[in-house]
């Protein structure tokens, strides 16, 4: 618990949707809703011509427009953003984004205040796009999804990798196997994919934030101002460290079951309902996620898993003799050096090799890219305890989500008349 009062957690996503004044809408002959007394094409907004047709003066019209999701600059990543101005549902203005990242430059922390993320993000439509915001009655914007993030912190990112291996594989209801599974091998699926009440992931912070500093490099490269400033943030050696050995479990907590709880999810009085009480996105995470943690109670993982390492190593290692014939003499000498660091350490590995050999099979080891040094000496120590209760490995420790130099961030618009 920090001195403010509230735990940090990280608030990961708000998805809000903001309905059109009521005095600018009617309902058609057929039943749907529009808006009236403007044009659509004033608002400086990029439309999509779904039927464009000539009269019979060759003159183009266009006859259904939609807005497709767009992005809103911010200070430093862009928020979606789309507007539906006319169908079967009352239109609206839908903005999703992370409020840690338009805050601050990046997602490893943040806050827990649904105030400071909305008020952000509200901000930043007024400011680009202050006529539709006029149009928009501010006070009924509904919460439809809030993401809601712990982390837990293992020992290093080859950890990380074998927890997201052993849950990928972890048999129970509560699971699924991604469509995508190149695409996202750093991520675990919970539950299915069009839940009505929550959506649920695991996934490694440091694969992640080095992919998403790769882009924002290539888009500064482009002279792209606001990915200039996220670069700037995201190169800092502490938050890059911090990241390391991160496992997330993200928690997408939609209106549904924001309302099956009888937690308001219009925006201002659950704002209110956060200031009455600090703690309760921590006690929804927990709700959230008790079937899937007590699923696992009494399964154990092991952390060094032999069968694996050999065929990684088979996989590096294999050549191909003058004759044509496979050889795995070197991925076998590997993998026996390997097994001797687990059983016997370094130090006694030292003694039983020359000095030569024994740091060319190391150096070999780490230069595959399987390995990181620091996991090859810290190998036998490890192994001392490599089965070990699956809960324990992944343990939450609530307080220690932020680092003690994390400055809370504060909305550039909080005093400004975003309602």
């Amino acid at each position: 618990m920090h001195a403010c009062g509230h735990r940090f957690i990280m608030l990961d996503k708000i998805e809000m949707r903001i309905p059109v004044d009521s005095s600018l809408v009617e309902i058609r002959e057929d039943g749907k809703y529009c808006i009236f007394g403007f044009d659509l094409l004033d608002l400086s907004i990029r439309f999509d011509a779904m039927e464009v047709y000539k009269d019979d003066e060759g003159e183009k019209h266009h006859q259904v427009l939609r807005h497709p999701y767009s992005r809103l600059p911010t200070s430093y990543t862009k928020m979606a953003f789309k507007f539906v101005h006319e169908g079967t549902n009352y239109p609206y203005v839908e903005l999703k984004c992370s409020p840690a990242k338009i805050l601050q430059g990046h997602n490893v922390f943040g806050t827990d205040l649904i105030k400071e993320g909305a008020f952000e993000m509200l901000g930043w439509l007024l400011e680009t796009h202050p006529d539709l915001y006029s149009m928009l009655h501010i006070e009924s914007t509904e919460i439809m999804v809030l993401d809601v993030t712990y982390s837990a912190r293992l020992k290093d990112d080859e950890t990380v990798a074998k927890v997201l291996s052993f849950m990928r594989n972890f048999s129970g209801q509560y699971t699924r196997k991604s469509k995508h599974s190149v695409i996202h091998k750093n991520t675990v699926y919970f539950g299915s994919e069009r839940a009505k009440w929550l959506q649920r992931k695991l996934y490694g912070k440091y694969i992640e934030f080095m992919e998403q500093l790769e882009d924002q490099r290539k888009l500064a490269k482009k002279n792209d101002k606001a990915a200039e400033r996220v670069v700037a943030v995201m190169e800092d050696p502490r938050l890059q460290q911090w990241a390391q050995g991160l496992l997330r479990i993200e928690t997408g907590m939609k209106k549904a079951w924001l309302q099956k709880l009888s937690i308001p999810t219009n925006l201002f009085q659950l704002i209110k309902f956060q200031e009455l009480n600090p703690n309760f996105l921590q006690q929804l995470w927990l709700k959230a996620n008790d079937d899937m943690f007590k699923a696992l109670e009494g399964q154990t993982m092991k952390l060094t898993d032999h069968e694996s390492v050999y065929s990684a190593l088979l996989a590096k290692f294999t050549t191909i003799t003058p004759s044509g014939r496979k050889s795995i003499t070197k991925a076998r000498n590997l993998f026996n050096f390997y097994c001797g660091l687990e059983m016997h350490g370094c130090e006694a590995m030292k003694k039983r090799y020359c000095e030569r050999q024994y740091y060319q099979h190391f150096g070999d080891l780490v230069k595959s890219g399987l390995f990181s040094r620091i996991f090859l000496q810290n190998l036998h120590s490890d192994s001392q305890t490599n089965v070990i209760p699956f809960i324990k490995l992944v343990e939450i420790k609530f307080e220690e989500q932020v680092p003690d130099w994390f400055v809370e961030p504060v909305s550039t618009f909080r005093f400004k008349n975003i309602a």
